[in-house]
């Protein structure tokens, strides 16, 4: 399924979000689906990147393989049952780029998951939704949010005992908090946005203060799950 041109500005972050395409399909059934989709975002943030299955031999994929030019940043995600969050910013040189990248990835985890299940037809919701982060505290907020989804969901957390977001495996929760070293995510841009809380510790309590409440309260402009 092909994106729909947009307008992208360098200098700002976009909340993303696609869902399956029916309300209770689940598109990541297994571990390895959720980490074939991590795999995904990993090979395809690259402009021209090598084979797949070269990607895939790599027991640990570089940070940039051969020099390649990033087509976008990843800040955050999270990855849930039937629907994902990212948080990326876009290149200087080519901010549109960002639409192609997020098409990518759903077009070929969608091929790969139509193989392995035998079915066929569409995963994902159309075009992707997308909001624009202008200002340094609804990103923290953003970011906190999406850290947090899994124990608001009932999928994930269907008996509360999820009670901490490092319990949950598929966010970037655990290298904003310092619990691994960033892979997907931009180190350099963790460390900045950290930074203003503090540091790793610092984030930590400034996500966990919202555990017993909304963390949508204050951006729920920026929330796209409606």
């Amino acid at each position: 399924m092909s994106s729909k041109p947009r307008n992208f500005t360098p200098r700002s972050y976009y909340h993303i979000y696609n869902h399956a395409v029916h309300e209770k399909t689940v598109i990541f059934p297994t571990t390895q689906d959720y980490q074939r989709f991590l795999n995904t975002i990993a090979y395809y943030i690259f402009s021209q990147p090598f084979s797949y299955e070269q990607h895939q031999r790599l027991s640990t994929p570089p940070a940039n393989p051969k020099g390649l030019r990033k087509r976008a940043k990843v800040l955050a995600y999270a990855i849930m049952p039937n629907h994902f969050h990212l948080l990326l910013k876009p290149t200087e040189e080519n901010p549109s780029e960002i639409s192609r990248f997020v098409s990518d990835v759903t077009n070929s985890y969608t091929r790969h998951f139509n193989l392995k299940y035998k079915r066929s037809g569409v995963l994902f919701q159309g075009t992707f939704k997308a909001k624009e982060i202008i200002d340094e505290a609804s990103l923290l907020q953003v970011s906190r949010y999406i850290h947090l989804n899994p124990l608001f969901s009932s999928r994930t957390n269907p008996k509360g005992l999820l009670v901490k977001p490092q319990n949950y495996e598929y966010t970037s929760y655990h290298e904003w908090a310092g619990f691994k070293n960033p892979h997907i995510v931009e180190a350099d841009e963790i460390r900045f946005w950290t930074g203003r809380t503090g540091g790793t510790a610092g984030y930590r309590s400034f996500t966990e203060a919202k555990i017993k409440s909304n963390p949508a309260s204050g951006i729920e402009q920026l929330i796209l799950e409606k």
